[in-house]
């Protein structure tokens, strides 16, 4: 008798069951308040089975835009304007390039225009001379003379790293701001050669997501030349046209803290004297005076550049530029090294939104929203349904097919196809993957997969047993014999699943997803599981054959 009990729980098919127990704790929750929930809304009282059922949640299981609805966005990367960043940050190093030469022939003029930099000087042979310089100390710049005009382009490599590392840029960027959030099952995806996708489940009214998503939070850090009370007032100064390398900055509008310095004109220079890419935190705090400011920290190459543009500039005022508007302009009144504030903000939400996007970084090139779909809950809850009803009636076919021709083997079967689903919503859950509508169909297809499998393995035991072997060695070649078939054809469509995850968009890899996770499910369930289910039987039961 103690024999019989040790070899029960030591069955091969405990194990499975053990796989069960810890995964169902893993997996299922009890969510009291939500039937409460039900029964407040629907005015009735749920009997016992309908409070179980309805009780019984997946907190780790993530559902997808479609299933649980939200925000889908297509978001354009403007590579073109990442090009012109380039070639402006280009301006900044040969500036640096021409006094290290100690040239005195500077250009006149220098701009970007249609993805050139153009640079004007007064005669040919100062143009020649720097033309000279660039061709041969910038090799990322492919350079041409007509004239006193000196042309700039970029070389068609460092163009393409540009267009491609813009992209990747903007997806770890948007991926990092919208971690901030702290909402589940966030999808940030290039698509195509420009394109961003992202989707925002549980999010309907996205506004401040949006306003978030799509924030250069370019920070530029610039000596102000002077100040108007308007932008003419400025232009006035200099007869309507502003000297080559400057620009007008505007101030804030409608600011709270600091009203005399709401919508003024700064003039500052065109290229920035220190850029926020140094930034490695920023944080939302209180002044002395209980107003609410960014403060942000620098590396150490960025706290040498600050602590020398602050030290040769006292008593001038420095503009804290972000996005061309001027977020505050205070008169530098002692060196600063590696820390600083930003005032004028409106609002705490403000704060935290730009401490967030200024932690993650600038933006390479500006984004814009090209389109944008939104999926109400009860669309999303809708499609659960007809999904769970699709599994269902699939489900209740293939048991009526197999009881009818395989008889107790056909049970077995459908117990093995039940597995595999258990098996496919524990993976999903353990790795984070979210459960999408083309993911649900993934299911389904890998249920008549995993049919098919059980149907190989029985028509190979029967064949067995005409031969006349007993049932158990039939049993061994059947599953054996089959193995080999069962695993090539789902390798090949594993293969297949991870092409279409590798290069396929979001609805693709939320099937493709499903189907490679099903497919290793099916290997488990039917092979492993059933074939333990046979042991048990046979060793358990009085049962020594079991007729197909």
């Amino acid at each position: 008798m103690v024999n019989k009990v040790a070899k029960f729980f030591l069955s091969k098919f405990m194990f499975w069951v053990l796989i069960v127990v810890v995964g169902s704790y893993f997996l299922f929750s009890i969510d009291l308040k939500h039937v409460q929930l039900i029964e407040k809304e629907r005015g009735v009282k749920l009997s016992f089975i309908q409070k179980l059922w309805h009780s019984i949640r997946m907190p780790r299981l993530k559902l997808g835009i479609d299933l649980q609805g939200g925000t889908y966005l297509v978001l354009g990367v403007d590579l073109e304007k990442a090009i012109e960043n380039r070639l402006g940050l280009e301006i900044k190093n040969l500036n640096q390039l021409f006094k290290n030469k100690k040239l005195k022939m500077l250009p006149d003029k220098k701009e970007v225009k249609n993805l050139e930099l153009l640079m004007t000087f007064k005669d040919e042979e100062s143009a020649k001379v720097c033309y000279n310089i660039v061709n041969k100390d910038v090799p990322t710049l492919k350079t041409t003379r007509k004239g006193v005009v000196v042309k700039s382009i970029l070389t068609p490599p460092e163009e393409q790293r540009i267009r491609t590392g813009s992209v990747e840029q903007a997806v770890n960027i948007l991926s990092n701001r919208l971690s901030g959030f702290g909402v589940e099952g966030i999808v940030v995806q290039q698509h195509g050669e420009r394109q961003i996708i992202v989707q925002l489940p549980g999010i309907n009214d996205p506004e401040r997501v949006k306003s978030v998503i799509t924030k250069t939070a370019k920070l530029d850090f610039k000596i102000v030349e002077k100040v108007a009370d308007s932008k003419e007032a400025l232009l006035d100064d200099f007869e309507g046209e502003l000297p080559a390398g400057k620009m007008i900055v505007m101030g804030r509008k409608n600011s709270r803290e600091y009203d005399e310095e709401d919508g003024k004109a700064y003039l500052v220079s065109s290229f920035a004297d220190l850029t926020g890419d140094h930034i490695v935190d920023a944080r939302v705090t209180y002044d002395q005076y209980n107003r609410i400011e960014v403060t942000f920290k620098l590396d150490g190459a960025g706290a040498r550049d600050f602590r020398e543009l602050t030290s040769n500039n006292i008593g001038r005022r420095l503009g804290i530029i972000i996005d061309d508007v001027m977020y505050s302009a205070p008169e530098i009144s002692t060196t600063i090294s590696s820390r600083g504030s930003i005032h004028g903000i409106r609002s705490a939400e403000e704060s935290k939104d730009l401490a967030l996007v200024l932690r993650s970084g600038a933006l390479l090139a500006p984004l814009k929203f090209e389109h944008e779909n939104r999926v109400g809950a009860s669309l999303g809850q809708d499609s659960i349904d007809k999904g769970i009803f699709s599994c269902v009636v699939a489900l209740l076919l293939l048991l009526l097919f197999s009881i009818f021709y395989y008889r107790l083997p056909g049970i077995f079967a459908i117990c093995a196809l039940f597995y595999n689903l258990f098996l496919i919503m524990l993976f999903l859950s353990y790795f984070e993957s979210a459960l999408t509508l083309p993911g649900i169909a993934g299911m389904v297809l890998t249920i008549g997969m995993a049919v098919d499998a059980s149907i190989l393995i029985y028509e190979r035991i029967k064949e067995e047993l005409l031969k006349g072997t007993t049932f158990r060695k039939a049993l061994n070649d059947g599953f054996n014999g089959a193995m080999v078939v069962i695993l090539d054809s789902n390798i090949t469509t594993f293969l297949t699943g991870f092409v279409l995850f590798k290069f396929g968009g979001p609805a693709i890899k939320g099937f493709a997803v499903t189907l490679m996770v099903g497919i290793v499910a099916t290997v488990f369930s039917g092979i492993y599981f059933l074939k333990s289910i046979f042991e048990f039987v046979l060793d358990n039961t009085p049962l020594k054959k079991i007729k197909f």
